[in-house]
């Protein structure tokens, strides 16, 4: 691994490890400070792996839990892709619905959750189709993003074409989101009042052949990490808009259709890889922390 800022980084799939067992399509992950992860499981509840790799689940959310993310309360932010709802999970396995509609307008495909150290809860919604798997062969300009901020929420980005991952810069001056039947990430200025400006690209547009993005995620030298499923590979858009493979698994040895990525361990410094075939999550070293999260303190 060249870990020289700058340098182009490439791993040989003898590099990732896995941990965690039994789980069912773990489509999310996420890293707690005590070494643990949380990621969703396809049977409508979340898994806990600790750091030996034991595996327990809790919580009964139905649908299927998808994107998930982490407050600073310690809940699990659940976008739950099949039954409409965003849910707030405690780690003794209680849930509440967070949202099923905005402005009058019901959701049925949240994606991918994220907190900001404001508070504000930033959620895409793919699409406004039920059938998420037509709009795929499909593409339809009707994914949205969705800001709950203060018990209000609001639709701050429309005309999507299946809005996916989403995360915001280390500064948060930016919205980063995933469109995946455009195979490429567009990115919105902030303003003071959450409100977006006008959407640009942000890296290569496609981003590769075929190169349909999925969960993204920053580290702190601001690369923006990319999981692409249907190339079974994972990569990053570095800050000059360069997109650089790392890891490439074209026999599924490890990878099983990467969709999500976050960082954790000591410093931060391992990736872990949520997955749609998947039954355990990938791990691997990174040369950069990764971005330290609202629930992360360390």
């Amino acid at each position: 691994m060249n870990t020289e800022k700058g340098k182009t980084m490439k791993l040989d799939i003898s590099d990732v490890k896995t941990i965690g067992t039994g789980i069912r399509r773990p489509e999310g992950v996420m890293a707690l400070d005590d070494g643990s992860l949380y990621t969703a499981d396809g049977r409508g509840r979340c898994a806990k792996i600790e750091r030996d790799g034991k595996t327990s689940f809790f919580g009964d959310v139905g649908g299927t839990p998808n994107g998930i993310c982490i407050d600073t309360a310690g809940n699990c932010i659940i976008a739950n892709l099949s039954n409409g709802q965003v849910q707030s999970l405690t780690p003794d396995g209680y849930h509440r619905v967070i949202l099923t509609e905005v402005e009058g307008k019901k959701m049925s495909a949240w994606n991918f959750p994220f907190v900001d150290s404001k508070d504000r809860l930033w959620v895409s919604n793919s699409t406004e189709n039920t059938d998420v798997f037509e709009v795929l062969r499909n593409p339809t300009p009707d994914g949205s993003v969705v800001l709950l901020e203060k018990g209000c929420a609001r639709i701050v980005a429309d005309g999507l074409y299946f809005a996916n991952g989403l995360t915001l810069d280390r500064t948060e001056k930016y919205l980063y989101v995933a469109q995946s039947t455009r195979w490429n990430v567009l990115r919105y200025r902030i303003q003071a009042d959450g409100s977006l400006g006008a959407p640009e690209t942000f890296g290569p547009s496609p981003l590769a052949e075929n190169g349909v993005p999925d969960g993204i995620a920053f580290d702190e030298a601001d690369n923006l990490w990319v999981t692409f499923p249907s190339l079974n590979a994972i990569g990053y858009i570095t800050p000059e808009g360069r997109l650089e493979m790392v890891l490439e698994d074209p026999q599924k040895k490890i990878l099983q259709r990467p969709s999500n990525i976050c960082f954790g361990w000591e410093k931060r410094m391992t990736a872990f890889i949520g997955s749609l075939d998947g039954t355990t999550i990938p791990y691997f070293k990174v040369p950069y922390p990764g971005m330290r999260l609202v629930h992360q303190k360390i």
